[in-house]
């Protein structure tokens, strides 16, 4: 359709270190988007480095613009 939904899980922090201070919280989230042009879903691609998700969604071919050339004499 034209909703985009991301899950993730952020583990809690490891029992056998001594924190001075944890800024962030754990657990399950999700977030969903509304996409406002067609995609293509199958052709989408998602990389997670450096801590973050980077996502690549190709617009459907109905939706983007042609280009006509024009000739002259």
């Amino acid at each position: 359709g034209d909703t985009l939904t991301i899950r993730g899980e952020l583990r809690p922090p490891l029992e056998n270190v001594d924190y001075l201070f944890q800024e962030r919280g754990f657990g399950s989230f999700s977030r969903t988007l509304t996409l406002n042009v067609p995609v293509e879903a199958d052709k989408a691609e998602a990389v997670f480095e450096n801590g973050v998700l980077t996502l690549t969604l190709p617009k459907a071919e109905e939706t983007k613009p042609k280009a006509i050339k024009i000739k002259s004499k």
